[in-house]
């Protein structure tokens, strides 16, 4: 009859050969000491094979650095367990994708020796992940190519400067790199821009397109094209609320006197403060049925003339410095462009 330490020893090593994962015992220095069959079916090797191999050999030239520092962690003992996602190289020279497991293998007596690693092999899921990660690509374009094809259309039937939507997508993007945004802003910040005057298509021609100054009530109605615009494209499911938002806010005022809610200060939304101003840009520097183009140094004269008026100061400075421009010199401030 076996003693119940012998019958032990075979339970673990029994666990150990049929463990359903790779499990791998490593030196200090990365050298597998002991693998069992679903470890070396991983990486497509015999156990013999991949005892005494390195284990930064099999792995991909790009994770090694990861890896030795996951493994100096562990060997630290400044984390109890690692959870390291990387790739290796199999023998048949396919990449494989892994989730390991990485802790200390405790010795009955005495300080460590040897780490114990755990392998899931996860590259389906990676695959998988990355198969959705294009296709989110895919429609994303598709998306900002739709938004962009509707923002040009728009300029037709407004009789605009051709390319105003791509150069203000243009200005408003080196502008908000140069604000700090991160680049889920930025995207919403390009959706915005795209489809900025989109409540313009409930505009009358009568008033769109009037070559001389509108009166009251003509620009009354002139003004609701940024509630009508917010309406509207609530309707497209992908849009975001702050991409929405520039929409309905970019002709806000920062002294409160802008439309269509009367937002003042930093109560109007980020990404609407920073379209408002590459807009204007753009429009004072564009021929209209209205007005003449202006210089691009009187445009910016203009800028700085409505800092901390129409448009946030440090928006202006910000944008100012897009041009390597003096944000101190003031030029004139005349009435500036239309709707």
């Amino acid at each position: 009859m076996l003693a119940p330490a012998t019958n032990d020893l075979l339970d673990y090593r029994s666990l150990f050969e049929h463990a359903g994962v790779g499990l791998l015992e490593l030196t200090f220095d990365g050298h597998i000491r002991r693998i069992n069959p679903d470890g070396a079916a991983f990486f497509g090797f015999s156990v013999e094979a991949l005892t005494g191999r390195s284990v930064l050999d099999l792995t991909y030239p790009d994770d090694v650095p990861r890896t030795l520092d996951a493994l100096q962690h562990v060997i630290a003992a400044t984390v109890p367990l690692v959870v390291l996602e990387k790739r290796y190289i199999r023998a048949d020279g396919e990449i494989v994708w892994s989730r390991s497991r990485v802790s200390l293998l405790p010795q009955c007596t005495g300080p460590a020796i040897s780490m114990v690693a755990v392998i899931a092999d996860i590259t389906e899921l990676k695959r998988a992940q990355q198969a959705l990660e294009t296709l989110n690509l895919s429609l994303q374009a598709t998306l900002e190519g739709g938004l962009l094809g509707l923002g040009i259309a728009l300029e037709a039937r407004d009789l605009e400067t051709s390319g105003h939507t791509l150069r203000v997508m243009q200005f408003s993007m080196q502008l908000g790199q140069a604000l700090g945004l991160d680049p889920v802003q930025l995207t919403e910040l390009k959706h915005g821009a795209s489809l900025h005057d989109l409540g313009k298509l409930t505009i009358p021609d009568t008033v769109l397109l009037k070559p001389s100054r509108l009166n009251a009530e003509e620009w009354a109605t002139m003004q609701t094209h940024a509630h009508n615009g917010h309406k509207i494209a609530s309707r497209i499911p992908t849009l975001s609320r702050a991409a929405m938002d520039v929409i309905r806010h970019h002709h806000e005022r920062w002294d409160g006197t802008g439309y269509p809610d009367r937002l003042a200060g930093s109560a109007i939304p980020l990404l609407a403060r920073i379209f408002a101003v590459c807009d204007v840009y753009d429009a004072l520097t564009s021929e209209r049925p209205y007005k003449q183009a202006w210089t691009h140094e009187a445009a910016l004269s203009e800028l700085r003339a409505q800092s901390a008026r129409q448009f946030d100061p440090q928006i202006v400075v910000a944008f100012l410095a897009l041009f390597d421009a003096d944000p101190s010199d003031v030029g004139p401030s005349d009435t500036i462009a239309r709707g």
